[in-house]
């Protein structure tokens, strides 16, 4: 193609970084005196991308404008005949249409295609797509400039992997703690709790700790007028959220990664890690509400199946997902859980079932508070366990993308699963879980203490109780017979181990 005296010209521009770079209005101005110097017409008004890199490292993978720019080239038989309406194609330097070579290379077939010119600002120089001279410089340009975008995104990711490793802070902090920055150079240099607002992620834990569920919490919070930073309530999710963030208990987290911050956290790294076992338990959500209905779903189990039993059928019988088996639900709560009897003046006198009559017991107090309990080493036996069943959890939920994949999850779920296990024998010797502690206090009504307490806590407590080394492990058998009632005390099996 020989064209030596084009008249029309449309810019693109882009700046691939608001805090850096050259700014859209000096590319625009260049670019103007180059059209004057070279007398061209302007064909349309500018193609625009701000803050979009075109580098393959980009976050943002979509330039609105490019593709804009490229669908009103493919528009027509040539430039000037398109929706692009020009001759020329003005770039201030010529990565700023792609540091991808692949996307680039095609970009230039396209502009070869339809009989257009590039101009680069920089440059100061007219090139020829179809010139095999020009095209190779174009493509050279392109070469060093995803090599530039490499080394960039090494260095960049280097030092923050790097910060990272050491706790070093990084971006905004979460809500509920604030920077702190020096006082000359301005440069991040720690966080701290927000005097006027850490209460909020404070309380957060506590209450999810105590087995509150996020959707009370949620009410409770806008009944107290707690707000976000952006002054409306906060959402079941956005407390989830909340929750989930390592930076409030002094750990940086980072690709997968955790490590301890140069910040003092706002809650105890024991309490983080216990909400992260509650928040990624498979069991949590039973009800599309969030909402927790029943106590004893995920402690009971299937003879048959093995399996825990998670389905009540209408609210009124147990069922297992496995063979469908059921069971009446009211009367093993009452067996298990237990229930009211009527006297003969109309009162009503509790009568505790196996579980609540195990919570009463007087050793079980004792065996929370002796002496020792709160030790160092409790607390940090404590953390350690609660951090191996998230990551126990984790895996669990982990979905393989090959056969060598799904071999190694299977052994380092094996691994967690153990690792679980003797944590847990070690905790059992020394203490119990949190929620029970609404429960069993010295002179405490268990039975009124029970009814107070939130269904997930109560759940919480029944699934750790129910267990062959404590309660025992309540299995459910079926009917012997079809439309034969058997005494549903004679379907419940007690495993227990001494």
């Amino acid at each position: 193609m020989t064209r030596t005296s084009p008249q029309l010209a449309r810019e693109y521009r882009r700046l691939s970084n608001k805090k850096g770079g050259t700014s859209l209005e000096r590319q625009g101005k260049d670019n103007g005196v180059a059209r004057i110097e070279n007398e061209w017409g302007l064909g349309g008004p500018p193609y625009i991308d701000d803050g979009l890199s075109a580098s393959r490292y980009a976050r943002n993978k979509r330039r609105d404008d490019f593709d804009k720019l490229v669908a009103d080239l493919e528009s027509g038989p040539t430039g000037r005949d398109s929706d692009f309406g020009a001759d020329v194609l003005q770039l201030w330097e010529s990565s700023r249409g792609s540091r991808k070579v692949g996307e680039w290379a095609n970009f230039i077939d396209l502009l070869e295609e339809k009989h257009v010119l590039i101009w680069v600002t920089t440059h100061e120089r007219l090139y020829d797509p179809g010139n095999g001279r020009d095209r190779k410089s174009l493509l050279e340009d392109a070469v060093s400039s995803e090599y530039e975008s490499y080394l960039t995104h090494r260095r960049t990711s280097g030092t923050v992997t790097y910060q990272a490793s050491i706790g070093w802070p990084h971006g905004a902090p979460p809500d509920g703690l604030m920077p702190v920055y020096d006082e000359r150079t301005r440069a991040l240099v720690n966080w701290v709790g927000d005097p006027d607002r850490s209460h909020i992620p404070t309380e957060l834990f506590e209450l999810l700790e105590a087995g509150v569920t996020l959707t009370e919490i949620e009410r409770r919070f806008a009944k107290a007028g707690h707000l976000n930073r952006s002054g409306t309530p906060f959402s079941r999710e956005h407390l989830r959220q909340m929750a989930l963030k390592h930076a409030y208990a002094g750990l940086r987290y980072y690709k997968g990664e955790v490590y301890n911050g140069i910040w003092d956290g706002i809650i105890p790294e024991q309490r983080f890690w216990t909400v992260q076992s509650i928040l990624t338990a498979p069991h949590r959500r039973t009800t599309r509400t969030g909402r927790a209905l029943h106590v004893l779903t995920g402690s009971l189990r299937c003879v048959r199946c093995e399996i825990p039993i998670t389905k009540v059928r209408a609210d009124v019988a147990y069922q297992c997902t496995g063979c469908w088996m059921r069971i009446q639900k009211a009367p093993v709560d009452e067996i298990v859980i237990g229930g009211e009897r009527v006297e003969p003046d109309g009162s009503r006198t509790p009568v505790p079932g196996v579980l609540l009559k195990y919570l009463a017991r007087p050793d079980l107090f004792e065996r929370l508070a002796r002496p020792g309990d709160d030790s160092e080493d409790v607390r940090r036996l404590q953390g350690q366990l609660a951090k191996a069943r998230a990551e126990r959890d984790e895996f669990r939920q982990a979905k393989a993308a090959s056969l060598a994949e799904a071999r190694i999850i299977a052994n380092s779920l094996e691994a967690k699963e153990k690792e679980v296990q003797q944590l847990e024998e070690r905790e059992r010797e020394l203490t119990l879980p949190p929620a029970f502690l609404q429960m069993v206090r010295p002179g405490a009504d268990v039975w009124k203490s029970w009814h107070e307490a939130p269904v997930s806590a109560r759940r919480e407590v029944a699934r750790k109780l129910l267990t062959p080394p404590l309660v025992g492990q309540a299995y459910i058998h079926p009917s012997p017979t079809r439309g034969r009632h058997q005494p549903i005390a004679e379907r419940l099996e007690w495993r227990r181990t001494s």
